[in-house]
């Protein structure tokens, strides 16, 4: 699912067409302000429909867990928010690998370091809809191998 705006706490909206969104919500999160997003697409139904606005926080690359809903620079430099399927350790380093929850198809693996953030909530027609981010204890533990024995989202 593609972010068509991003608005920060402090500036103004900057739209998909702007060059800079990449440069820009990585400026933003990177000064731990949250960022709202307006997506568009189908490829995270149910979880996020076109026209839903989704808070994106601020998230170290070492705390991001299968499930996560995360805001990452793909490898075409566009903005994408996917689900995390699994994360990979490589000779070259860690990776993610994403797909939106309407994909059958995984999306090519990604170095950790293109994570910008985590979803945390979506505002559906004026509803606030706060996402659960576990990420310790036996609840975490028991998502993270049910999604790594069945590849799919925790």
């Amino acid at each position: 699912m593609r972010p068509q705006s991003i608005k920060t706490e402090r500036g103004p909206v900057i739209h998909l067409e702007t060059p800079d969104l990449l440069k820009r919500a990585r400026y933003e999160l990177s000064r731990q302000n949250t960022v709202l997003l307006r997506v568009s697409g189908s490829s995270m139904r149910p979880a996020l429909v076109d026209g839903d606005l989704v808070t994106v926080e601020p998230v170290n690359s070492h705390n991001v867990y299968a499930g996560d809903i995360i805001l990452y620079q793909s490898l075409r430099d566009t903005a994408l928010i996917h689900r995390i399927v699994r994360l990979e350790q490589r000779t070259n380093g860690r990776f993610i690998i994403t797909r939106g929850d309407a994909s059958v198809a995984l999306d090519v693996p990604v170095p950790i370091h293109h994570v910008m953030g985590r979803v945390t909530s979506v505002d559906r027609g004026g509803e606030r809809i706060d996402l659960v981010v576990q990420t310790r204890g036996f609840g975490a533990w028991l998502r993270r191998l049910l999604a790594r024995l069945f590849n799919r989202p925790a």
